[in-house]
């Protein structure tokens, strides 16, 4: 690799990752708000917002990949036009055809870890994440919560609580009488118990202190009497709590390869127009971030006499654009409106097509390119309305 690739990638990368950092942490922490609220109100260790957390990188992750590739390429170009650097590489007879080699490699990579992220990843995270959601919010045991009434939902389990404090973490007065299946009963009584998750798998445990168990035992067995200062029961195991679903109930929990394989045939719980436009809706995402460049480079040309701000926010607000555009046909597509092709696949079309024509027009007349236009427009009306403003202040 020449010392010209390695530059413009190092030029590259550096604001490729930090813009990847600062998106990701910006929307994990909107999420991890969320999530200690519910545990909060649920109970659970620190941990578990941890490994719920970890679950959301993936889903972010391919969010935040394709915006600060683009912004990453948009930077570097903008630095090297700014400092002439471009115009130095361009009278050694290098011309933005041989630049965009290294960015199109990096690309490439790019989509490879896209796939792996987009295809296969999230489905498995997005299914965990739910499963960990599901273990904290659908607990048998929270029916059983209700003040000095008996419960008999269990099965052969009785359950009665005098008192609850704690959002129903602290518990007093605490009578459990569970039915052998093959005969006998086992008593639990205890003064005081507390409710918390286990470091494991989350599990919902209720640790008693200063109680009393009897085991009835089987038919002409004698019953045992244990007393104890402390004694953790596992609810979810003792009374039968309900395992979540398997996955693949949604098509966003399949990855590429089970998409296409049930294209025809899908899932209870989705439909074929929701597969179909899920597996396309990913092809899109991942080949767009081919195009990125294309139309990144020609952003970052902006003339001398416009502020990089307005050449940055005119690329956010196209990629923008083309994101909702992307939501918007994938939902018709879901309903069956539209197919897949009319709804996903024509709008990236255009882009490309749009970013394509755009990029030939840099390398034809590098100083007159259509976004360089549009960059001085809104930089006049930008400057326009600043210096209206200020007359406006002085005459106040």
């Amino acid at each position: 690799m020449k010392t010209i690739d390695l530059y413009i990638l190092r030029k590259t990368l550096w604001p490729l990752g930090a813009t990847v950092a600062i998106a990701l942490a910006a929307l994990l922490m909107e999420r991890l708000v969320r999530l200690l609220d519910l545990l909060v109100n649920q109970g659970g260790p620190l941990f578990l917002i941890l490994k719920m957390v970890a679950n959301l990188i993936p889903h972010y992750l391919g969010i935040a990949l394709p915006a600060a590739f683009f912004v990453g390429v948009l930077l570097a170009t903008m630095r090297m036009s700014a400092s002439s650097e471009l115009e130095a590489i361009h009278s050694i007879g290098i011309g933005l055809q041989r630049l965009l080699l290294p960015i199109m490699g990096l690309a490439v990579v790019l989509v490879v870890c896209s796939s792996i992220i987009i295809g296969f990843l999230q489905p498995y995270t997005r299914y965990a994440y739910r499963a960990l959601v599901y273990s904290i919010t659908n607990s048998v045991w929270d029916a059983a919560l209700e003040r000095g009434a008996f419960f008999t939902g269990l099965g052969g389990t009785t359950i009665m609580i005098d008192d609850i404090s704690d959002a129903g973490r602290n518990l007093k007065g605490i009578f459990v009488h569970e039915e052998k299946p093959g005969g006998g009963s086992v008593t639990t009584t205890a003064g005081e118990g507390r409710l918390f998750r286990s470091p494991g798998e989350a599990k919902l445990i209720l640790s008693l202190e200063n109680g009393v168990l009897v085991d009835a035992g089987e038919v002409e067995e004698k019953a045992v009497a244990l007393s104890f200062d402390q004694f953790n029961l596992p609810l979810d195991l003792a009374f039968g709590s309900e395992a979540f679903r398997a996955r693949g109930e949604g098509e966003r929990e399949l990855t590429l390869f089970e998409l296409w394989d049930v294209r025809d045939h899908p899932p209870p719980g989705t439909t074929e127009n929701k597969v179909r436009s899920e597996l396309h809706a990913r092809l899109v995402r991942i080949t767009s971030l081919l195009f990125l460049p294309f139309l990144a480079i020609p952003l970052g040309l902006g003339s001398r006499r416009s502020r990089r701000g307005v050449s940055l926010a005119v690329g956010l607000l196209v990629v923008i654009i083309y994101h909702h555009l992307l939501q918007f046909g994938e939902s018709l597509a879901d309903l069956g409106r539209v197919s897949p092709w009319g709804g996903l696949w024509l709008p990236f079309g255009v882009f490309a097509a749009l970013s394509g024509w755009a990029f030939y027009a840099a390398t034809i007349r590098p100083d007159h390119n259509p976004f360089r236009l549009v960059a001085d427009v809104l930089e006049d009306i930008t400057q326009g309305l600043r210096n209206m403003l200020l007359r406006l202040r002085r005459t106040a």
